[in-house]
């Protein structure tokens, strides 16, 4: 299509109430900020940010028209984004970009013709990407590329026929991915993968017979993998794993019986995990585990008796451990802890309530939270009173930003927040603490000249 007929055919377009323009799926590449936007004519399609201008401009229009290509899930590879789209003639498939339109281009066709496979967990593992895609044979199964089409194939049939082994929650480890699979005969269990067939294999059936154990919320640490699993006697406890079947046990029954401690909000710091769990008699509260029975202890009852301290979004920040949490009086607040009981308390008693998108930020915590009548705004702290704070950004919206995709370029952060119209924008921090709006009106006829 010509330049002129482009930009006639935009014209006639008839025009939308506002634009959409909402900002997505945000990743830092090099020097500049990726991200998905619908900006009210292309539909959700591909952007970029240079932070020196702090304006919005088209990677390329994947899919022309205004139902858009959609750019999901993406992740670095290299110099590269690696993301799943759909160009609206093979379907969704993968793709990847050096943040150019000339470096813009699918991968594969990875299911021939206009069906989806659908590239999902996509995974860097030693020069490769591991993901999950459907070719339309297998079902969703383990798939690997080198970034070409030569080099995307399928890396294992873990349960052979269309059904797929619809495997999850990738999680790299050293020189292996580990991931969650049903063969059709285990069920969903464990299974490990150095990026060949060969190693790709059953870590342990931990639950024997169909059912499975359905391992969940995997976390590296170290040269081990913490995960939760229900072995079918003790309920969703602490498990970890050195990839071996000999080194897969359960860490402790926190809860002995049904339904088990259920873990939750794993996170790793000082070569010891910090997790959620219910003893069943303090409730949900903060514990502690070395991988080992004895190592595995309640750090704290920050809700003392039966309630619940409800220890969530446990992220490690400025040299400290930062959650959300309730002792039952402030409301859920901002909390830290060194691992010890003294050590566990609130950063600033009453202040900043409900905090969550909590997000580790080199010496800060970045997360948003209730501040009195003024809703949810973008906070930062260093784990003290002291150094804790609302962000300087007064044209948020009175009802609340909702600040969340907290992303780093350089000397900048970005995040999305809603401005004093409650119209979704994009926010940049910038060096001095200022914070402002990105510009994300663009021409389409202008975007187009890259195409």
């Amino acid at each position: 299509m010509s330049l002129v007929a482009s930009v006639l055919q935009a014209q006639e377009r008839p025009p939308r109430p506002r634009p959409v323009a909402v900002p997505v799926n945000l990743l830092a590449l090099d020097d500049a900020l990726l991200f998905s936007m619908d900006d009210g004519l292309l539909g959700q399609e591909l952007w970029r940010v240079d932070p020196g201008s702090l304006q919005a401009r088209l990677v390329r229009d994947v899919r022309p028209g205004e139902l858009g290509s959609h750019p999901s899930q993406p992740v670095r590879f290299g110099r590269r984004a690696c993301f799943a789209a759909n160009d609206g003639d093979t379907g969704f498939e993968l793709w990847c970009s050096d943040g150019t339109a000339s470096g813009t281009a699918r991968v594969a066709d990875i299911h021939p013709g206009p069906g989806d496979s659908v590239p999902t967990a996509l995974t860097w593992l030693d020069g490769q990407l591991l993901f999950v895609a459907d070719d339309g044979r297998h079902g969703f199964e383990l798939w690997r590329s080198s970034g070409d089409a030569a080099g995307t194939r399928l890396l294992k049939d873990v349960r052979a026929g269309s059904a797929g082994s619809n495997p999850g929650e990738l999680t790299r480890l050293g020189t292996r991915v580990f991931f969650v699979a049903d063969d059709g005969r285990h069920g969903a269990e464990l299974w490990g993968s150095d990026g060949s067939a060969a190693g790709t294999r059953l870590v342990k059936d931990i639950r024997p017979g169909h059912e499975g154990s359905a391992p969940s919320r995997l976390m590296a640490m170290g040269r081990r993998l913490f995960f939760v699993a229900n072995d079918g006697r003790h309920g969703q406890e602490l498990w970890t794993t050195d990839g071996s079947a000999a080194g897969t046990r359960l860490v402790r029954d926190i809860r002995p019986g049904l339904p088990g401690a259920q873990p939750a909000h794993l996170a790793a710091w000082h070569d010891v995990l910090y997790f959620a769990a219910d003893d069943g008699r303090s409730g949900i509260e903060l514990w502690r585990s070395d991988g080992t029975a004895r190592g595995t202890w309640q750090v704290k009852d920050i809700q003392a008796g039966a309630g619940h301290g409800l220890p969530a979004f446990l992220t490690v920040a400025a040299g400290t451990l930062l959650f959300s949490a309730t002792d039952g009086h402030d409301g859920v607040t901002l909390w830290r802890s060194d691992g010890k009981a003294a050590g566990t308390r609130p950063v600033v008693p009453g202040a900043g309530r409900v905090p969550n998108r909590l997000t580790a930020d080199g010496d800060r915590l970045l997360y948003a939270a209730v501040d009195g009548e003024a809703g949810y705004k973008p906070w930062a702290s260093n784990g003290r009173a002291e150094g804790t704070r609302r962000l300087a950004a007064a044209s948020l919206g009175a009802a609340g930003g909702f600040p969340h995709q907290f992303t780093r370029l350089g000397a900048r952060l970005f995040f999305v927040a809603d401005d004093a119209q409650g119209i979704t924008t994009l926010w940049c921090e910038q060096p001095d603490g200022r914070v402002q709006t990105v510009s994300l009106q663009a021409t389409a006829p202008t975007a187009r000249l890259e195409r």
